[in-house]
């Protein structure tokens, strides 16, 4: 469990579920914060039980669940149920204790647990208060519940990552859970700094809408600015084929990213084909977009007859825009991701991206995400009730 880092001495309640808030917290508890993650007692978090997502089975066999362990590390867990009217003197003192609160939950049982931004706060003023939600905190949508697909849906990612704007296509992964999560940890680290600075305390509010419209920027841009749409690209006749992919001679696939003009040059110098140059047809980049059906047909003959490496060696000599077209398995061996430390193992052998910046001097703990209430007794004695208090409890079934 991280005791050092930039947010070392920083106590966060966890009040999340799924994925979308547990990241959240995950990043604060990378960063040395003592997360506690609160959960029912008895039941857990949701996530504990997922059994498959994507058509991947969360647990196999005996092995940890997969969406608890990497989205709830470096946390410790308290199993109390909040509707236990006995539990409200723990959950008071945890509250009075703490210096952030995190969650995710709709209105409707924050309001049954009176763990609402204002009830909170009535008991420490302080606290910089974050919760995410689906669409936004106002609107005719605010008390719709959501989730990864739907926040990609009304967002307009769906068709955005459709091939042709016509089908919506859903890539999967809780991409906007996980960035909507990402999110609320960067608001929360702004709202403690201004803590810091104003001695207020904050209230921090994402939703996966938000999110992915951020995440949109150019997209909307220029829809709202231009009144126009980005195209949809077919490979075999895009805007530019400079920027473009191509199935090279070994089966594997790579991306040309080049969108200026001084690289053409060069490129046809780099692949062997000098002649394209001055070519008529594809000398400046509205010719190649105008011929881009042609050239692409051409590139594809020319790419077939190499493998990806040469390719990649060729025209990286000459720092031009070009990459391999990975598979997230071919990440696992990745030297450049090796070479960074872009994959944390965990303290079970598990592996799971690490924090997405670095810190130099600052390693994130590496402890999976805690069994259910494992922790209970250890936070209820740091918040003083003695043993024959927390037996009470546990017999009245407040805690687990």
């Amino acid at each position: 469990m991280p005791n050092s880092g930039p947010l070392a001495g920083v106590r966060v309640i966890d009040l999340t579920m799924w994925i979308q808030g547990p990241i959240a917290a995950t990043l604060l508890a990378d960063l040395g914060a003592d997360v506690i993650k609160v959960e029912k007692a008895g039941v857990g978090d949701h996530g504990r039980s997922l059994q498959s997502v994507y058509g991947v089975d969360m647990r196999q066999g005996d092995s940890p669940h997969l969406l608890w362990t990497v989205c709830n590390r470096n946390k410790r867990a308290l199993a109390l149920d909040l509707r236990h009217a006995e539990a409200r003197p723990v959950f008071e003192a945890l509250v009075k204790s703490a210096d952030v609160f995190v969650t995710n939950l709709m209105m409707e049982p924050l309001l049954q647990f009176d763990a609402h931004e204002e009830a909170v706060r009535a008991l420490n003023p302080k606290i910089v208060y974050a919760r995410a939600s689906g669409f936004g905190e106002r609107g005719p949508w605010a008390d719709d519940p959501c989730q990864d697909t739907l926040g990609m849906a009304y967002a307009g990612l769906l068709m955005t990552c459709s091939p042709d704007g016509k089908e919506p296509y859903y890539p999967p992964g809780a991409m906007s859970d996980v960035l909507s999560g990402t999110m609320l940890a960067f608001g929360i680290l702004a709202a403690l700094r201004e803590r810091d600075r104003t001695g207020a305390g904050q209230y921090v509010g994402t939703s996966q809408l938000q999110t992915l419209m951020w995440m949109q920027t150019l997209n909307f841009g220029a829809v709202a600015n231009l009144k126009q749409s980005f195209e949809f690209s077919d490979r075999r006749n895009p805007p530019n084929p400079m920027f473009n992919t191509y199935l090279c001679g070994d089966g594997r696939w790579m991306a040309l990213g080049m969108a200026v003009q001084a690289m053409w040059p060069v490129f046809c110098e780099q692949v062997g084909r000098a002649d394209l140059i001055d070519d008529a047809r594809y000398a400046t980049m509205a010719l190649r977009r105008t011929n881009a059906r042609d050239l692409v047909k051409e590139f594809d003959a020319m790419f077939l007859t190499q493998p990806r490496e040469h390719w990649l060696q060729r025209m990286r000599a000459q720092h031009l825009w070009v990459g391999p077209i990975n598979r997230v398995e071919d990440l696992l061996a990745d030297d450049q991701v090796r070479a960074n430390g872009y994959v944390l193992t965990l303290d079970n052998g598990w592996q799971t991206p690490g924090m997405p910046f670095a810190l130099r001097g600052h390693e994130p703990g590496a402890a999976p995400g805690p069994e259910h209430g494992v922790d209970t007794d250890a936070v209820l004695r740091e918040l003083g009730f003695d043993e024959e208090a927390i037996g009470r409890l546990r017999v009245g079934g407040a805690i687990w």
